[in-house]
Protein backbone atom coordinates (compact mmCIF):
# COMPACT_ATOMS: atom_id res chain seq x y z
CA UNK A 1 0.00 0.00 0.00
CA UNK A 2 2.89 2.37 0.73
CA UNK A 3 4.23 1.90 -2.79
CA UNK A 4 0.81 2.52 -4.33
CA UNK A 5 0.31 5.61 -2.19
CA UNK A 6 3.71 6.99 -3.21
CA UNK A 7 2.91 6.34 -6.87
CA UNK A 8 -0.42 8.13 -6.71
CA UNK A 9 1.03 11.04 -4.74
CA UNK A 10 4.02 11.38 -7.07
CA UNK A 11 1.87 11.16 -10.20
CA UNK A 12 -0.49 13.84 -8.89
CA UNK A 13 2.38 16.10 -7.81
CA UNK A 14 4.16 15.70 -11.16
CA UNK A 15 1.04 16.52 -13.16
CA UNK A 16 0.32 19.59 -11.04
CA UNK A 17 3.93 20.79 -11.23
CA UNK A 18 4.04 20.45 -15.01
CA UNK A 19 0.79 22.39 -15.35
CA UNK A 20 2.06 25.11 -13.00
CA UNK A 21 5.40 25.45 -14.86
CA UNK A 22 3.71 25.08 -18.27
CA UNK A 23 6.17 22.43 -19.41
CA UNK A 24 5.59 18.92 -20.85
CA UNK A 25 4.28 16.55 -18.20
CA UNK A 26 6.09 13.35 -19.26
CA UNK A 27 9.66 14.53 -18.44
CA UNK A 28 8.48 15.85 -15.07
CA UNK A 29 6.84 12.55 -14.13
CA UNK A 30 9.87 10.49 -15.18
CA UNK A 31 12.34 12.69 -13.30
CA UNK A 32 10.20 12.71 -10.13
CA UNK A 33 9.93 8.93 -10.35
CA UNK A 34 13.73 8.63 -10.55
CA UNK A 35 14.30 11.06 -7.69
CA UNK A 36 11.81 9.48 -5.24
CA UNK A 37 13.90 6.34 -4.45
CA UNK A 38 17.00 8.53 -4.01
CA UNK A 39 15.18 10.39 -1.23
CA UNK A 40 14.87 7.18 0.78
CA UNK A 41 11.22 6.39 0.01
CA UNK A 42 10.70 2.63 0.29
CA UNK A 43 8.97 1.04 -2.66
CA UNK A 44 8.28 -2.62 -3.36
CA UNK A 45 9.93 -3.64 -6.65
CA UNK A 46 7.29 -6.25 -7.55
CA UNK A 47 4.44 -3.81 -6.93
CA UNK A 48 6.19 -1.14 -8.99
CA UNK A 49 6.69 -3.55 -11.87
CA UNK A 50 3.07 -4.72 -11.77
CA UNK A 51 1.73 -1.15 -11.80
CA UNK A 52 4.16 -0.24 -14.55
CA UNK A 53 2.98 -3.15 -16.71
CA UNK A 54 -0.69 -2.35 -16.01
CA UNK A 55 -0.20 1.29 -16.96
CA UNK A 56 1.71 0.35 -20.10
CA UNK A 57 -1.00 -2.11 -21.19
CA UNK A 58 -3.73 0.51 -20.85
CA UNK A 59 -1.75 3.28 -22.53
CA UNK A 60 -0.75 1.04 -25.43
CA UNK A 61 -4.46 0.22 -25.79
CA UNK A 62 -5.34 3.94 -25.95
CA UNK A 63 -2.46 4.63 -28.34
CA UNK A 64 -3.80 1.93 -30.65
CA UNK A 65 -7.07 3.86 -31.00
CA UNK A 66 -5.05 6.77 -32.48
CA UNK A 67 -3.35 4.70 -35.16
CA UNK A 68 -6.04 4.17 -37.76
CA UNK A 69 -4.45 3.01 -41.05
CA UNK A 70 -6.90 5.22 -43.01
CA UNK A 71 -5.53 8.29 -41.26
CA UNK A 72 -2.39 8.06 -43.37
CA UNK A 73 -4.13 7.70 -46.73
CA UNK A 74 -2.19 9.68 -49.30
CA UNK A 75 0.92 9.35 -47.10
CA UNK A 76 0.98 5.55 -46.90
CA UNK A 77 3.83 5.04 -49.35
CA UNK A 78 6.00 7.58 -47.55
CA UNK A 79 5.12 6.18 -44.12
CA UNK A 80 6.03 2.64 -45.18
CA UNK A 81 9.29 3.71 -46.79
CA UNK A 82 10.37 5.91 -43.87
CA UNK A 83 9.12 3.50 -41.20
CA UNK A 84 10.83 0.43 -42.62
CA UNK A 85 14.09 2.22 -43.36
CA UNK A 86 14.28 3.83 -39.91
CA UNK A 87 13.35 0.60 -38.14
CA UNK A 88 15.90 -1.62 -39.84
CA UNK A 89 18.70 0.93 -40.28
CA UNK A 90 18.59 2.19 -36.70
CA UNK A 91 18.13 -1.37 -35.42
CA UNK A 92 21.06 -2.70 -37.46
CA UNK A 93 23.28 0.24 -36.50
CA UNK A 94 22.31 -0.21 -32.84
CA UNK A 95 23.18 -3.90 -33.08
CA UNK A 96 26.58 -3.08 -34.57
CA UNK A 97 27.27 -0.35 -32.02
CA UNK A 98 26.38 -2.72 -29.17
CA UNK A 99 28.78 -5.35 -30.52
CA UNK A 100 31.54 -2.72 -30.73
CA UNK A 101 30.91 -1.82 -27.09
CA UNK A 102 31.54 -5.43 -26.05
CA UNK A 103 28.05 -6.89 -25.66
CA UNK A 104 27.46 -10.47 -26.79
CA UNK A 105 25.41 -11.19 -29.93
CA UNK A 106 22.07 -11.99 -28.20
CA UNK A 107 22.28 -8.98 -25.90
CA UNK A 108 23.17 -6.78 -28.87
CA UNK A 109 20.12 -8.11 -30.73
CA UNK A 110 17.88 -7.06 -27.83
CA UNK A 111 19.50 -3.62 -27.68
CA UNK A 112 19.19 -3.15 -31.45
CA UNK A 113 15.48 -4.00 -31.37
CA UNK A 114 14.96 -1.71 -28.38
CA UNK A 115 16.50 1.21 -30.32
CA UNK A 116 14.66 0.57 -33.58
CA UNK A 117 11.20 2.07 -32.91
CA UNK A 118 9.89 5.40 -31.63
CA UNK A 119 7.43 6.05 -28.81
CA UNK A 120 3.78 6.17 -29.79
CA UNK A 121 2.80 7.52 -26.37
CA UNK A 122 5.22 10.45 -26.45
CA UNK A 123 4.77 11.36 -30.12
CA UNK A 124 0.97 11.12 -30.28
CA UNK A 125 0.61 13.19 -27.11
CA UNK A 126 3.00 15.81 -28.50
CA UNK A 127 1.08 15.99 -31.79
CA UNK A 128 -2.26 16.30 -30.00
CA UNK A 129 -1.01 18.95 -27.57
CA UNK A 130 0.19 21.05 -30.52
CA UNK A 131 -2.86 20.20 -32.68
CA UNK A 132 -0.64 18.74 -35.42
CA UNK A 133 -2.16 15.27 -35.86
CA UNK A 134 -3.46 16.22 -39.31
CA UNK A 135 -0.44 18.20 -40.51
CA UNK A 136 1.38 16.50 -43.41
CA UNK A 137 4.23 15.48 -41.15
CA UNK A 138 1.74 14.42 -38.45
CA UNK A 139 0.13 11.96 -40.85
CA UNK A 140 3.56 10.70 -41.90
CA UNK A 141 4.69 10.20 -38.31
CA UNK A 142 1.41 8.47 -37.38
CA UNK A 143 1.87 6.00 -40.22
CA UNK A 144 5.50 5.37 -39.22
CA UNK A 145 4.46 4.70 -35.61
CA UNK A 146 1.73 2.26 -36.63
CA UNK A 147 4.10 0.28 -38.84
CA UNK A 148 6.92 0.27 -36.30
CA UNK A 149 4.62 -0.81 -33.46
CA UNK A 150 3.53 -3.80 -35.53
CA UNK A 151 7.14 -4.63 -36.39
CA UNK A 152 8.33 -4.42 -32.81
CA UNK A 153 5.42 -6.55 -31.58
CA UNK A 154 6.47 -9.16 -34.14
CA UNK A 155 10.03 -8.80 -32.86
CA UNK A 156 8.91 -9.33 -29.26
CA UNK A 157 7.02 -12.50 -30.21
CA UNK A 158 10.04 -13.82 -32.13
CA UNK A 159 12.49 -13.11 -29.30
CA UNK A 160 10.24 -14.68 -26.66
CA UNK A 161 9.65 -17.79 -28.78
CA UNK A 162 13.15 -18.13 -30.21
CA UNK A 163 14.57 -20.25 -27.35
CA UNK A 164 11.89 -22.88 -28.13
CA UNK A 165 12.92 -23.21 -31.78
CA UNK A 166 11.48 -22.27 -35.15
CA UNK A 167 8.23 -24.14 -34.56
CA UNK A 168 7.47 -22.05 -31.48
CA UNK A 169 8.18 -18.86 -33.43
CA UNK A 170 5.73 -19.90 -36.17
CA UNK A 171 3.05 -20.70 -33.57
CA UNK A 172 3.53 -17.30 -31.92
CA UNK A 173 3.34 -15.41 -35.21
CA UNK A 174 0.22 -17.39 -36.15
CA UNK A 175 -1.44 -16.30 -32.90
CA UNK A 176 -0.46 -12.70 -33.58
CA UNK A 177 -1.92 -12.87 -37.11
CA UNK A 178 -5.16 -14.30 -35.70
CA UNK A 179 -5.42 -11.45 -33.22
CA UNK A 180 -4.75 -8.90 -35.98
CA UNK A 181 -7.56 -10.41 -38.05
CA UNK A 182 -9.91 -10.14 -35.07
CA UNK A 183 -8.92 -6.48 -34.70
CA UNK A 184 -9.85 -5.87 -38.34
CA UNK A 185 -13.25 -7.55 -37.84
CA UNK A 186 -13.84 -5.52 -34.70
CA UNK A 187 -12.85 -2.25 -36.39
CA UNK A 188 -15.04 -2.66 -39.45
CA UNK A 189 -18.14 -4.46 -38.22
CA UNK A 190 -18.47 -5.40 -34.55
CA UNK A 191 -17.57 -2.33 -32.46
CA UNK A 192 -19.22 0.30 -34.72
CA UNK A 193 -22.53 -1.55 -34.34
CA UNK A 194 -22.20 -1.89 -30.58
CA UNK A 195 -20.80 1.55 -29.71
CA UNK A 196 -22.15 3.82 -32.47
CA UNK A 197 -25.45 2.21 -33.38
CA UNK A 198 -26.34 0.31 -30.23
CA UNK A 199 -28.86 1.81 -27.80
CA UNK A 200 -26.30 2.16 -24.99
CA UNK A 201 -25.60 4.85 -22.42
CA UNK A 202 -22.16 6.30 -21.75
CA UNK A 203 -21.42 3.83 -18.95
CA UNK A 204 -22.44 0.84 -21.06
CA UNK A 205 -20.30 2.06 -23.96
CA UNK A 206 -17.29 2.39 -21.65
CA UNK A 207 -17.84 -1.16 -20.41
CA UNK A 208 -18.00 -2.43 -24.01
CA UNK A 209 -14.75 -0.63 -24.88
CA UNK A 210 -12.98 -2.01 -21.81
CA UNK A 211 -14.41 -5.46 -22.50
CA UNK A 212 -12.64 -5.38 -25.88
CA UNK A 213 -9.34 -4.73 -24.10
CA UNK A 214 -9.69 -7.66 -21.72
CA UNK A 215 -11.11 -9.94 -24.41
CA UNK A 216 -8.12 -9.35 -26.69
CA UNK A 217 -5.66 -9.84 -23.85
CA UNK A 218 -7.39 -13.09 -22.91
CA UNK A 219 -7.41 -14.39 -26.46
CA UNK A 220 -3.81 -13.26 -26.89
CA UNK A 221 -2.75 -15.12 -23.75
CA UNK A 222 -4.47 -18.29 -24.98
CA UNK A 223 -2.65 -17.93 -28.32
CA UNK A 224 0.70 -17.30 -26.68
CA UNK A 225 0.81 -13.61 -27.60
CA UNK A 226 2.19 -11.06 -25.08
CA UNK A 227 -0.49 -9.11 -23.21
CA UNK A 228 0.85 -5.79 -24.48
CA UNK A 229 0.40 -6.98 -28.08
CA UNK A 230 -3.20 -7.94 -27.34
CA UNK A 231 -3.81 -4.52 -25.78
CA UNK A 232 -2.37 -2.69 -28.78
CA UNK A 233 -4.44 -4.64 -31.30
CA UNK A 234 -7.54 -4.14 -29.15
CA UNK A 235 -6.98 -0.40 -29.54
CA UNK A 236 -6.46 -0.75 -33.29
CA UNK A 237 -9.84 -2.51 -33.35
CA UNK A 238 -11.36 0.79 -32.17
CA UNK A 239 -9.35 3.11 -34.43
CA UNK A 240 -11.79 3.65 -37.32
CA UNK A 241 -13.55 7.02 -37.65
CA UNK A 242 -15.81 8.05 -35.91
CA UNK A 243 -15.53 5.11 -33.50
CA UNK A 244 -12.10 6.23 -32.33
CA UNK A 245 -13.40 9.66 -31.31
CA UNK A 246 -16.12 8.12 -29.15
CA UNK A 247 -13.66 5.64 -27.61
CA UNK A 248 -11.10 8.35 -26.82
CA UNK A 249 -13.78 10.49 -25.18
CA UNK A 250 -14.80 7.59 -22.97
CA UNK A 251 -11.24 6.62 -22.10
CA UNK A 252 -9.75 10.10 -21.64
CA UNK A 253 -9.99 10.32 -17.81
CA UNK A 254 -8.56 6.81 -17.42
CA UNK A 255 -5.79 7.43 -19.95
CA UNK A 256 -4.68 10.60 -18.14
CA UNK A 257 -4.57 8.69 -14.85
CA UNK A 258 -2.63 5.76 -16.25
CA UNK A 259 -0.27 8.04 -18.16
CA UNK A 260 0.71 9.83 -14.96
CA UNK A 261 1.11 6.58 -13.01
CA UNK A 262 3.00 4.81 -15.81
CA UNK A 263 5.66 7.47 -16.38
CA UNK A 264 6.19 8.01 -12.65
CA UNK A 265 6.55 4.22 -12.17
CA UNK A 266 8.85 4.09 -15.18
CA UNK A 267 11.19 6.59 -13.57
CA UNK A 268 11.04 4.68 -10.28
CA UNK A 269 11.95 1.24 -11.71
CA UNK A 270 14.85 2.50 -13.81
CA UNK A 271 18.01 2.25 -11.76
CA UNK A 272 20.92 4.36 -12.96
CA UNK A 273 23.73 2.13 -14.24
CA UNK A 274 27.18 2.86 -12.87
CA UNK A 275 30.62 3.12 -14.41
CA UNK A 276 30.91 1.66 -17.88
CA UNK A 277 27.16 0.96 -18.02
CA UNK A 278 26.35 4.66 -17.62
CA UNK A 279 28.76 5.59 -20.41
CA UNK A 280 27.28 2.92 -22.68
CA UNK A 281 23.74 4.19 -22.00
CA UNK A 282 24.70 7.76 -22.82
CA UNK A 283 26.45 6.67 -26.03
CA UNK A 284 23.34 4.75 -27.16
CA UNK A 285 21.07 7.68 -26.26
CA UNK A 286 23.30 10.10 -28.17
CA UNK A 287 23.23 7.72 -31.13
CA UNK A 288 19.40 7.79 -31.23
CA UNK A 289 19.21 11.56 -30.78
CA UNK A 290 21.93 12.41 -33.31
CA UNK A 291 21.34 9.81 -36.05
CA UNK A 292 17.52 9.62 -36.20
CA UNK A 293 16.68 13.25 -37.20
CA UNK A 294 18.97 13.49 -40.26
CA UNK A 295 18.12 9.93 -41.33
CA UNK A 296 14.37 10.52 -41.19
CA UNK A 297 14.78 13.95 -42.80
CA UNK A 298 16.67 12.43 -45.72
CA UNK A 299 14.18 9.58 -46.12
CA UNK A 300 11.13 11.87 -45.91
CA UNK A 301 12.52 14.31 -48.47
CA UNK A 302 13.12 11.40 -50.83
CA UNK A 303 9.38 10.68 -50.52
CA UNK A 304 8.52 14.23 -51.58
CA UNK A 305 8.00 15.90 -48.19
CA UNK A 306 9.21 19.45 -47.61
CA UNK A 307 12.33 20.14 -45.57
CA UNK A 308 10.28 21.51 -42.67
CA UNK A 309 7.95 18.51 -42.54
CA UNK A 310 10.91 16.15 -42.85
CA UNK A 311 12.88 17.85 -40.07
CA UNK A 312 9.83 17.95 -37.78
CA UNK A 313 9.27 14.25 -38.40
CA UNK A 314 12.90 13.43 -37.62
CA UNK A 315 12.88 15.40 -34.37
CA UNK A 316 9.62 13.79 -33.25
CA UNK A 317 10.84 10.26 -33.92
CA UNK A 318 14.21 10.64 -32.18
CA UNK A 319 13.47 8.58 -29.09
CA UNK A 320 13.05 4.93 -28.20
CA UNK A 321 9.71 3.31 -27.49
CA UNK A 322 7.80 2.20 -24.43
CA UNK A 323 8.02 -1.21 -26.09
CA UNK A 324 11.78 -0.99 -25.54
CA UNK A 325 11.15 -1.51 -21.84
CA UNK A 326 8.93 -4.50 -22.54
CA UNK A 327 11.71 -5.99 -24.68
CA UNK A 328 14.27 -5.38 -21.96
CA UNK A 329 12.00 -6.67 -19.18
CA UNK A 330 11.17 -9.83 -21.15
CA UNK A 331 14.84 -10.48 -21.87
CA UNK A 332 15.78 -10.03 -18.24
CA UNK A 333 13.02 -12.37 -17.02
CA UNK A 334 14.22 -15.03 -19.50
CA UNK A 335 17.78 -14.61 -18.24
CA UNK A 336 19.04 -13.52 -21.68
CA UNK A 337 20.09 -10.02 -20.63
CA UNK A 338 21.40 -8.89 -17.26
CA UNK A 339 19.77 -6.35 -14.90
CA UNK A 340 22.60 -3.99 -15.85
CA UNK A 341 21.60 -4.17 -19.54
CA UNK A 342 17.96 -3.63 -18.56
CA UNK A 343 19.03 -0.46 -16.73
CA UNK A 344 21.01 0.68 -19.80
CA UNK A 345 18.02 0.25 -22.12
CA UNK A 346 15.78 1.89 -19.56
CA UNK A 347 18.06 4.90 -19.20
CA UNK A 348 18.25 5.33 -22.99
CA UNK A 349 14.45 5.30 -23.11
CA UNK A 350 14.16 7.81 -20.28
CA UNK A 351 16.75 10.24 -21.69
CA UNK A 352 15.35 10.25 -25.23
CA UNK A 353 11.73 10.53 -24.07
CA UNK A 354 12.58 13.40 -21.72
CA UNK A 355 14.39 15.36 -24.44
CA UNK A 356 11.82 14.90 -27.22
CA UNK A 357 9.38 17.68 -26.12
CA UNK A 358 12.29 20.13 -25.92
CA UNK A 359 13.83 19.16 -29.27
CA UNK A 360 10.64 18.86 -31.35
CA UNK A 361 9.89 22.59 -31.30
CA UNK A 362 9.49 25.36 -33.86
CA UNK A 363 12.67 27.02 -32.60
CA UNK A 364 14.83 23.94 -33.21
CA UNK A 365 13.15 23.31 -36.57
CA UNK A 366 13.81 26.87 -37.70
CA UNK A 367 17.45 26.61 -36.60
CA UNK A 368 17.93 23.38 -38.56
CA UNK A 369 16.23 24.89 -41.61
CA UNK A 370 18.87 27.61 -41.62
CA UNK A 371 21.68 25.05 -42.01
CA UNK A 372 19.75 22.79 -44.38
CA UNK A 373 21.41 22.47 -47.83
CA UNK A 374 19.72 25.25 -49.77
CA UNK A 375 20.23 23.98 -53.32
CA UNK A 376 19.49 27.52 -54.43
CA UNK A 377 21.15 27.47 -57.82
CA UNK A 378 21.09 30.66 -59.84
CA UNK A 379 19.05 33.50 -58.40
CA UNK A 380 16.17 34.51 -60.65
CA UNK A 381 15.18 38.03 -61.61
CA UNK A 382 12.23 38.71 -59.32
CA UNK A 383 9.14 40.69 -60.31
CA UNK A 384 9.34 43.64 -57.97
CA UNK A 385 6.45 45.94 -58.88
CA UNK A 386 2.67 45.51 -58.62
CA UNK A 387 3.14 41.83 -57.78
CA UNK A 388 1.41 39.44 -55.38
CA UNK A 389 3.46 38.01 -52.51
CA UNK A 390 2.86 34.62 -50.93
CA UNK A 391 4.60 34.70 -47.55
CA UNK A 392 4.75 31.07 -46.51
CA UNK A 393 3.89 28.38 -49.02
CA UNK A 394 2.07 25.99 -46.68
CA UNK A 395 0.34 22.72 -47.56
CA UNK A 396 -2.19 24.41 -49.90
CA UNK A 397 0.23 26.88 -51.47
CA UNK A 398 0.34 24.99 -54.75
CA UNK A 399 -3.40 25.40 -55.36
CA UNK A 400 -3.34 29.03 -54.31
CA UNK A 401 -0.33 29.78 -56.51
CA UNK A 402 -1.96 28.12 -59.50
CA UNK A 403 -5.20 30.05 -58.99
CA UNK A 404 -3.36 33.37 -58.88
CA UNK A 405 -1.17 32.66 -61.90
CA UNK A 406 -4.13 31.37 -63.91
CA UNK A 407 -5.73 34.77 -63.29
CA UNK A 408 -2.72 36.58 -64.70
CA UNK A 409 -1.12 37.62 -61.41
CA UNK A 410 2.65 37.95 -61.12
CA UNK A 411 3.44 36.00 -57.95
CA UNK A 412 6.57 35.86 -55.80
CA UNK A 413 6.80 33.18 -53.10
CA UNK A 414 8.82 33.61 -49.91
CA UNK A 415 9.48 30.49 -47.85
CA UNK A 416 12.29 29.30 -45.58
CA UNK A 417 11.98 25.67 -46.66
CA UNK A 418 14.88 24.77 -48.96
CA UNK A 419 13.04 21.87 -50.61
CA UNK A 420 9.98 24.01 -51.36
CA UNK A 421 12.14 26.77 -52.85
CA UNK A 422 14.14 24.33 -54.98
CA UNK A 423 10.96 22.73 -56.31
CA UNK A 424 9.35 26.09 -57.16
CA UNK A 425 12.46 27.37 -58.90
CA UNK A 426 12.60 24.21 -60.97
CA UNK A 427 9.04 25.04 -62.10
CA UNK A 428 10.02 28.59 -63.01
CA UNK A 429 8.27 30.27 -60.07
CA UNK A 430 10.03 33.42 -58.75
CA UNK A 431 10.79 32.85 -55.09
CA UNK A 432 13.06 33.80 -52.24
CA UNK A 433 14.29 31.50 -49.53
CA UNK A 434 14.06 33.34 -46.25
CA UNK A 435 11.91 34.51 -43.35
CA UNK A 436 8.80 36.23 -44.73
CA UNK A 437 8.58 38.47 -41.67
CA UNK A 438 12.19 39.65 -41.76
CA UNK A 439 12.49 43.32 -42.82
CA UNK A 440 15.52 42.49 -44.98
CA UNK A 441 13.53 39.89 -46.93
CA UNK A 442 10.55 42.24 -47.22
CA UNK A 443 12.83 44.99 -48.46
CA UNK A 444 14.46 42.68 -51.03
CA UNK A 445 11.08 41.72 -52.51
CA UNK A 446 9.79 45.31 -52.20
CA UNK A 447 6.74 44.35 -50.20
CA UNK A 448 5.58 47.98 -50.03
CA UNK A 449 5.26 48.03 -53.84
CA UNK A 450 3.21 44.81 -53.94
CA UNK A 451 -0.37 44.78 -55.22
CA UNK A 452 -1.35 42.31 -52.51
CA UNK A 453 0.24 40.13 -49.84
CA UNK A 454 -1.06 36.75 -48.72
CA UNK A 455 0.48 35.96 -45.33
CA UNK A 456 0.24 32.40 -44.02
CA UNK A 457 3.26 32.42 -41.75
CA UNK A 458 3.15 30.01 -38.85
CA UNK A 459 3.42 32.49 -35.99
CA UNK A 460 0.93 35.32 -35.59
CA UNK A 461 3.61 37.74 -34.40
CA UNK A 462 5.31 37.29 -37.78
CA UNK A 463 2.14 38.49 -39.47
CA UNK A 464 2.10 41.49 -37.15
CA UNK A 465 5.65 42.32 -38.25
CA UNK A 466 4.60 42.18 -41.91
CA UNK A 467 1.63 44.48 -41.29
CA UNK A 468 3.84 46.91 -39.41
CA UNK A 469 6.38 46.97 -42.27
CA UNK A 470 3.80 47.75 -44.96
CA UNK A 471 1.80 50.16 -42.80
CA UNK A 472 2.63 53.25 -44.86
CA UNK A 473 1.97 51.84 -48.34
CA UNK A 474 -1.03 49.69 -47.28
CA UNK A 475 -1.10 46.98 -49.95
CA UNK A 476 -4.00 44.59 -49.49
CA UNK A 477 -2.62 42.17 -46.91
CA UNK A 478 -4.54 38.95 -46.23
CA UNK A 479 -3.53 37.20 -43.03
CA UNK A 480 -4.36 33.69 -41.85
CA UNK A 481 -5.91 33.67 -38.38
CA UNK A 482 -7.38 31.01 -36.12
CA UNK A 483 -9.55 32.94 -33.67
CA UNK A 484 -11.58 36.11 -33.27
CA UNK A 485 -8.96 37.89 -31.17
CA UNK A 486 -6.34 37.51 -33.91
CA UNK A 487 -8.89 38.60 -36.54
CA UNK A 488 -9.63 41.78 -34.58
CA UNK A 489 -5.90 42.50 -34.24
CA UNK A 490 -5.34 42.10 -37.99
CA UNK A 491 -8.19 44.52 -38.74
CA UNK A 492 -6.72 46.98 -36.26
CA UNK A 493 -3.38 46.84 -38.13
CA UNK A 494 -5.06 47.36 -41.49
CA UNK A 495 -5.04 43.80 -42.80
CA UNK A 496 -7.77 41.41 -43.93
CA UNK A 497 -8.20 38.41 -41.57
CA UNK A 498 -8.76 34.99 -43.11
CA UNK A 499 -10.29 32.40 -40.79
CA UNK A 500 -8.32 29.32 -41.78
CA UNK A 501 -10.67 26.82 -40.15
CA UNK A 502 -13.66 28.03 -42.18
CA UNK A 503 -12.00 28.80 -45.50
CA UNK A 504 -11.87 27.10 -48.89
CA UNK A 505 -9.15 27.62 -51.49
CA UNK A 506 -11.49 27.17 -54.42
CA UNK A 507 -13.47 30.25 -53.37
CA UNK A 508 -10.39 32.42 -52.95
CA UNK A 509 -10.35 33.99 -56.41
CA UNK A 510 -14.08 34.73 -56.30
CA UNK A 511 -13.52 37.54 -53.88
CA UNK A 512 -9.79 38.17 -54.17
CA UNK A 513 -10.38 40.19 -57.32
CA UNK A 514 -13.06 42.17 -55.54
CA UNK A 515 -10.68 42.81 -52.66
CA UNK A 516 -8.05 44.22 -55.02
CA UNK A 517 -10.73 46.31 -56.67
CA UNK A 518 -11.55 47.97 -53.39
CA UNK A 519 -14.79 46.28 -52.43
CA UNK A 520 -15.10 44.79 -48.98
CA UNK A 521 -14.30 41.10 -48.62
CA UNK A 522 -16.55 38.72 -46.70
CA UNK A 523 -16.32 39.02 -42.91
CA UNK A 524 -13.69 36.99 -41.07
CA UNK A 525 -16.18 34.28 -40.09
CA UNK A 526 -17.69 33.77 -43.54
CA UNK A 527 -17.56 30.27 -44.97
CA UNK A 528 -16.37 31.59 -48.33
CA UNK A 529 -12.96 32.56 -47.03
CA UNK A 530 -9.88 30.79 -48.35
CA UNK A 531 -7.75 28.26 -46.55
CA UNK A 532 -4.17 29.41 -46.22
CA UNK A 533 -2.90 26.42 -44.32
Amino acid sequence: MTTLALLLLGAAAGSALARFLRIPVIPVLIILGMVTPLLGARQDADTLRSIFELGLIFLVFVAGTELAPKRVEGRRKGAVAVGLAQFFMIGAAGLGLSLLMGFDAMTSLYIGLALSASSTLVVVRHLKDRQQMFEPFGRLVTGVLFLQDLLIIVGIVVLLRLPGGLGEVVVGLGGLATLALLALVSQRWLMPRLVLHGNLGEEEKLLVVLAQLFLFMGIGHALGVPLVAGAFLAGVGLSSFPLNGVARGLLWPLSEFFLAVFFFAMGAIIQLPTGAGLVQALILAAFVLVVTPPLVTFLAEKQGFSARASIESGLLLSQTSEFSLIIALSGMMLGIITPEVFSIIGLVTVVTMVLTPFLATDAVTRALLQIHPSRRGKTERLVLDNHVLLLGYGSTGNRLLKALRDNGKEVVVVDEDAVVVARLRAEGVPCLRGDGSDPNSLRQIRARRAQAIVCSLRRFRDAENVLAYVEESRPKTLVRVFDDAAADRVKELGGVPIRSDEAAVDSFMEWFQATLGGTEPPPASASAEPSLR
